[in-house]
Order: structure tokens, then C-alpha cells, then sequence
């Protein structure tokens, strides 16, 4: 059952209030009385009635100029509002009264019958307006998450797009790049075997050769592993070993400082080695790369088991008996922690989408890659981040069980 409508009288004769409270009351709804226009402001804003009552002779201020603050309150503009007066019953005194804003304009006499038919009309009318007002709503709510889903639907549809361009290319230009790379690369070897004792200013050039040369490495490698994930070939290894060969082919800077945080009683893990190596070489290179003033890198490791229920199999189940089972399954964290500039809220949602880069270098696809192997080996990576704070990739994969055995 709905509440019933609140009703304001504002009169200051208390024998025409108390004549129209008991009308009102008796047809079931709520009342509050006012004898100024201030008391009508104040009330309206207190109570919220659904309709105002308002009479034109007042001691403070005139019904006219009552209704036009009222309609000018933000928070009263949906209350109806009929003036009612017996003495400004001229059309021009009820044009000048719809003018200010007023819904509807009674002039006295009138009987009770007649007003209580129009309170009741005024009543259904705002009943109607709101109704309308939140099936507008409702539309523009609607519409909006409409527009959200085909924004968002066009976008995917232009990643798609952009995806497929990239796996057709990524092939071909990979090789092509491999082999003059490859070149440079022996070149470099021969040079730093005949050149021992060069000039400092030379073996400086070779070691940005040198660099550039497995930057570009791995854009291809990026490139090759995005297009076309390989099958996962697990095996038992322990995570100590994975990150051994990490830490070794991406050595911490002079100004990063490395904390491994590794308890030895770990259960290897089941994994891919060399899917989950280049995830960790991904964002150990990340994690460098957010402290260029230098700072704190932390790999550390945990295990986490879950247990989970069983459901009965209903086809061996007795009438009276539901036989339940725990299943465990067994996971490690392997959290790479810096102390960087983090990861601006506006981006974590995009972190992990193709082609969505930061950096002023890169192609932005080295956390893309990183996902969809993760998810191969039958993992997940999570982010946490604050800017001005620093970022924790968490690596959740399984660990080596009986199907190691």
C-alpha cells in the first residue's frame, strides 16, 4: 500500500485551515498547515508535501511572491502548487499566478466537493508527471548504457581489426628482421674478439649496438608469441630456477636494488619454462624501466591451496546417502614488486590490451603476450599499483603435483 499524499495549507485564517484539514483528512491524506508564506517556505522544504494550498492574502508576503520562491527552489521544483483566493479571482490575477508557475488557480467559493475533485485531479497529474519523469530517466539510463555497450563493442571490433593486420604481418616480418639482426649480432661477437683492448669510446657504441639489438629481439619475439601462442609443453620446475635464469639474462641495474624473497620448501612448478621465463623477463624489464631514478625491486614466492567441495556423483548415490569429496588444488605467487612511478588509475584497465603502450619505446604488446601465455600454463597474472608508489605484478600458477608424477 502506497503512502498517502502529502498535502501544505497556507492560509493565515485558521477557521478556512481548519475547515480544509478536516476535508482533506477525511479523504485520507496527509496534512500540514502554514500561516505565512516564510512558514509555507520553510515547510515545504521540511516536509516535501506532493501539494502546496496557497492563499494570496498573507501577512509577511503575498501568495504570488511565495509561489515564485518556491518554483525557484531547485529542491521544490516538483511540488504542485495551486493558488486559491476569493478575492483575486480576475483572469488576470490567475494568468499572472500560472505566470509565477502555479499549477492550477481555485477561486473562492468553492465547494468542498469541487475541491476536493480538483485536489485529487492535481494529485493524479503530478502522479503522472513523475511517472513520466522516471520512464525518461530510465530511457536516458538505457540509451547511455546502449551507447556504452556499442562504444565498447566498436572498439573490440577495431582491436580485432588492428590484431588481425598484426598477426598477418607479424610472421613474415619477423623472419625477414631475424636474419639482418642475426648479422649485427655476429658482427658484434667478431668485433669485441678482434677489438679487445678498444678505444672506450668504441666499446661503448658496441654495447648500444648490442643492447638495441636484443631490444629489437624482443619487439619480434613479442610479435611472434601475440600472434600465434605455441603449445605449452609443462614440466616440474622450481621457481628459484626460473628466476635464476631471469635475474642472469636481465641483471639489475647499478641503481636498483634486488631483494628475493624465495623460502626453500616450495613444490616446483608446472609450467612451461620457457612460456613462464619470458613472462617473468616481461616484467622484471618492466619494473626497471618504472624506477629510472633507481629504487627497489622485490621477487618474492608463496604457496596458496585451495579447497574445494566435491559435488556427489548422483549416479553411484544410495537413497539416503550423499557422499562428498574435498579436492585440493595447489598454487604459487610469484609477486615482482617496484618501487616506480606506478600505473595511473586510467590506465590499469588497459594494461593488458594489444598495442597499449606508455612508453616512449615498445609496441606495447609485452603485458598482452605475458596474459595469454599466463593463461595457457592454467594461470592468471594480477596488478596492484599506486602512483608515486611503485607496482606488484602477481604471477598465480599452479604448482607441480601428481601430474608431475
Amino acid at each position: 500500500m502506497s503512502d498517502p499524499a502529502r498535502i501544505l495549507i497556507v492560509d493565515d485564517d485558521p477557521l478556512i485551515v481548519s475547515a480544509t484539514q478536516r476535508l482533506l483528512e477525511k479523504a485520507g491524506y496527509e496534512i500540514f498547515t502554514a500561516a505565512t508564506g516564510s512558514e509555507a517556505l520553510q515547510a515545504a522544504i521540511q516536509y516535501l508535501p506532493d501539494l502546496i494550498l496557497l492563499d494570496i492574502n498573507m501577512p509577511d508576503m503575498d501568495g504570488f511572491e511565495a509561489c515564485r520562491l518556491l518554483k525557484s527552489d531547485p529542491r521544490l521544483i516538483g511540488i504542485f502548487i495551486v493558488i486559491i483566493s476569493s478575492t483575486y479571482t480576475d483572469s488576470e490575477s490567475q494568468a499572472h499566478g500560472l505566470d509565477l508557475g502555479a499549477d492550477g488557480y481555485i477561486a473562492r467559493p468553492v465547494s468542498n466537493r469541487e475541491l476536493l475533485a480538483r485536489v485529487q485531479a492535481m494529485l493524479r497529474i503530478r502522479k503522472a508527471e513523475l511517472e513520466i519523469r522516471r520512464l525518461n530517466a530510465e530511457l536516458e539510463a538505457r540509451v547511455e548504457e546502449r551507447t556504452r555497450e556499442l562504444r565498447q563493442a566498436q572498439e573490440k571490433l577495431v582491436r580485432q581489426e588492428r590484431l588481425a593486420v598484426l598477426g598477418q604481418l607479424a610472421g613474415s616480418v619477423g623472419h625477414e628482421l631475424r636474419n639482418p639482426l642475426a648479422v649485427i649480432n655476429n658482427a658484434i661477437y667478431y668485433l669485441k674478439l678482434v677489438l679487445p683492448q678498444a678505444d672506450p669510446k668504441i666499446q661503448e657504441y658496441l654495447r648500444t649496438i648490442e643492447s638495441e639489438v636484443r631490444t629489437a629481439d624482443k619487439i619480434i619475439n613479442d610479435l611472434l608469441d601475440f600472434a600465434r601462442i605455441k603449445a605449452v609443453e609443462r614440466e616440474a620446475i622450481p621457481a628459484a630456477e626460473l628466476l635464476r635464469r631471469v635475474l642472469e639474462r636481465y641483471p639489475a641495474p647499478q641503481n636498483v636494488r634486488l631483494t628475493l624473497d624465495l623460502p626453500p620448501d616450495l613444490p616446483p612448478l608446472w609450467v612451461d619454462p620457457r612460456q613462464i621465463e619470458q613472462v617473468l623477463g616481461n616484467l622484471v624489464l618492466n619494473a626497471y624501466q618504472a624506477m629510472p631514478e633507481g629504487g627497489e625491486l622485490t621477487v618474492s614466492s608463496d604457496q596458496l591451496s585451495v579447497f574445494s567441495e566435491q559435488s556427489p556423483n548422483t549416479e553411484h548415490r544410495t537413497p539416503n546417502t550423499e557422499h562428498r569429496s574435498l579436492t585440493t588444488e595447489h598454487w604459487l605467487l610469484i609477486t615482482v614488486r617496484d618501487s616506480g612511478v606506478g600505473i595511473p588509475p586510467e590506465n590499469m584497465d588497459k594494461l593488458f590490451e594489444p598495442l597499449f603502450t606508455t612508453k616512449p619505446r615498445g609496441i606495447g604488446l609485452g603485458l598482452a603476450v605475458s596474459k595469454r601465455l599466463t593463461e595457457a600454463n592454467g594461470g592468471r597474472i594480477q596488478v596492484q599499483s599506486k602512483p608515486g608508489k611503485g607496482t606488484a605484478f602477481t604471477l598465480v600458477l599452479p604448482a607441480a603435483g601428481k601430474e608431475a608424477k
